[in-house]
């Protein structure tokens, strides 16, 4: 857990909502901001993936969970691993590309997309994740920044080798094949046969050295600068540069953002705080809901369940209006 996160934000904010009442005013505050807002965005964290199935990867449980491995995720997420152990760091990331290959995104994930077209606002995923989810569940790729990177596409491990057109430098994964779950140890997650690592698909096509996840490892020398994902970014800081300067209301849907490393907690909560006057943020998390004391509401809900309560608290405000709508329709029939 991020000790600097809890001593410098932390501690400054108040509980989320706990009751059946509060929960109730809190789904209500969030859907009127919602439904009145000029602009939303959607951050995501490791936690965004557990209702589909995925571990959240911290600690020593989640993939780690009944391995023979002593070490954190912290540990494994070091770029060395592929020049001391290919086997190891290949075998823990096969395994995670694989279970994001076969993974359906749960229902919340279609509950945003049908947001994205009823809301009529302008929009932005940002998301920690490297499994792209959303993708799979069908958003706009060009929507979805992605801070860590994603494990579909690869690099040179060596950041020197260099593609004449520097959109080369990174590549999709997809030619690596499915089906090499036998290959790996379960116990280890160690690929057991290192020849495996010197097939095309595993190495770079220029120098023929071996390849990785173009993502940004918690310890990490050699990432490689990929263009087109900073164009996302680059294109979402100007989204929300303008939104700021005009004072616009911006909510800001937080999923599964962990304390360990906070970076999708700390984006919306500074969004948030930059945006206009009636910006919130609703942060769904069913463990860490503490929230800032003004502009947000905290929900005690993993993603797909309180997204699921917070798509109806919207229906019932959108009741009301075609109610209204039908009676007046009805006074102009009148003769």
């Amino acid at each position: 857990m991020s000790q600097v996160y809890l001593e410098h934000r932390d501690v400054n904010f108040v509980p989320g909502a706990a009751s059946c009442a509060e929960v109730d005013v809190a789904l209500t505050r969030a859907a009127e901001a919602l439904a009145g807002c000029d602009a939303w965005a959607i951050t995501a964290g490791a936690g965004m993936g557990v209702d589909s199935g995925l571990p959240s990867f911290r600690g020593t449980t989640g993939l780690w969970k009944d391995k023979s491995l002593a070490m954190t995720y912290e540990d494994m997420s070091d770029d060395k691993w592929f020049f001391e152990d290919p086997a190891f760091a290949w075998g823990i990331n096969y395994t995670q590309l694989e279970m994001y290959r076969h993974t359906e995104p749960h229902a919340g994930f279609q509950t945003l997309l049908r947001w994205t077209q009823s809301l009529g606002k302008p929009w932005y995923v940002f998301t920690s994740n490297i499994d792209c989810q959303f993708e799979k569940a069908g958003f706009e790729h060009r929507r979805v920044v992605t801070c860590h990177g994603d494990l579909h596409h690869l690099q040179c491990v060596d950041k020197a080798c260099k593609a004449e057109n520097k959109v080369d430098n990174v590549w999709p994964a997809d030619g690596i094949p499915s089906g090499f779950k036998d290959l790996v140890d379960p116990a280890s997650l160690r690929f057991t046969d290192e020849a495996v690592l010197e097939e095309p698909y595993f190495r770079c096509p220029r120098c023929g050295g071996l390849a990785r996840p173009n993502v940004w490892f918690c310890k990490d020398r050699n990432h490689a600068f990929w263009e087109e994902e900073s164009e996302r970014r680059v294109a979402y800081n100007e989204w929300l540069k303008e939104i700021y300067q005009t004072k616009k209301r911006l909510v800001v849907i937080e999923c599964g953002g962990g304390m360990d490393i906070p970076t999708v907690r700390c984006e919306g909560e500074d969004a948030v705080e930059e945006a206009g006057e009636g910006s919130l943020l609703v942060r769904m998390n069913p463990t860490d809901c503490r929230v800032p004391k003004d502009r947000a509401v905290g929900l005690p809900f993993g993603a797909r369940e309180g997204l699921e309560r917070l798509e109806a608290a919207l229906e019932a405000l959108r009741q009301p209006s075609a109610a209204a709508a039908g009676r007046s329709a009805g006074r102009r029939a009148s003769p």
